[in-house]
């Protein structure tokens, strides 16, 4: 068995031509700020073509939903709906059935304007292992509006670094 580590992951879904931005504890790692973090957040544009790129990056990387679907129902519009009414889903998991600390937890809605931010997304790494991330002050507006404890402290240490 080959180990998938996040790097792998992320490069996966630039070769598939996936557009996602990295959100949650990742991201506040990769702006600099150590924290532990158990999952990779991330939000990806929810247009047909792009679910069914990503789709396909998960199945080539053998990753798994964690609930009874399969991975093509997270392209079903509709049912991504009947999840946010009827089981108040905010992400929706995969995990890697020989790796259970891998753990990916996508947003079923975009928490905000895809396109707007993906042009201000920040790219870490270079070429091909380049990572997708959300602009600084999004990720501190996502982290204000969830407003845990964890969320907090990021907020303070995210905001010291945009000041500086």
């Amino acid at each position: 068995m080959t180990l998938i580590s996040y790097i792998d992951l992320f490069h996966v879904l630039n070769l598939n031509h996936v557009r996602y931005m990295l959100v949650g504890g990742l991201a506040v790692n990769l702006y600099g700020i150590e924290r532990a973090t158990g999952d990779i957040d991330l939000v990806v544009d929810l247009t047909e073509e792009n679910v069914l790129r990503f789709s396909t990056a998960m199945k080539k990387l053998g990753m798994r939903p964690r609930i009874p679907v399969t991975i093509e129902d997270f392209g079903n519009p509709e049912l991504r709906k009947t999840w946010i009414e009827e089981k108040g889903m905010m992400v929706f998991s995969l995990f890697h059935p020989q790796q259970h600390h891998l753990q990916l937890d996508v947003f079923v809605t975009s928490p905000f304007d895809f396109d707007a931010v993906y042009k201000e997304r920040e790219l870490m790494g270079h070429g091909e292992k380049e990572i997708s991330v959300v602009p600084i002050k999004t990720l501190i507006a996502m982290k204000q509006q969830a407003d845990r404890p964890q969320d907090r402290a990021d907020v303070y240490h995210l905001e010291k670094i945009r000041t500086n």
